[in-house]
């Protein structure tokens, strides 16, 4: 997965934001030894087809996540864009600050 920066703030605080959300929703779930529930679940959507219900897991694996683990923001929506040829998805993930994020997944 790579993190699209679109995320303009003037805090000095916000511009770790990006990275944040990419480290954390790139980590599986239980893969660090330390802390096992940090991450998301979006690992177990690879090579799944996208209908429906990715978009559903999609969705709720990155709520989840951001929720958890980024307290600065706060989503408000989750999209989707589907490059056809390619066959990649990357969801937009926009907070109610203003901000948003693009992750290849």
């Amino acid at each position: 997965m790579i993190v699209m920066e679109e995320f303009q703030m003037k805090d000095k605080y916000y511009v770790s934001i990006p990275s944040s959300i990419k480290r954390i929703l790139r980590t599986p779930l239980g893969s660090r030894t330390m802390r096992p529930d940090f991450g998301s679940k979006l690992h177990e959507l690879k090579d799944r087809p996208f209908n429906d219900e990715f978009k559903l897991k999609a969705t709720k694996y990155t709520y989840e996540a951001i929720t958890k683990w980024e307290k600065r923001v706060k989503v408000a929506q989750v999209g989707f864009k589907v490059e056809a040829i390619t066959g990649s998805v990357t969801l937009n993930i926009s907070f109610t600050n203003g901000g948003s994020v693009g992750v290849l997944i």
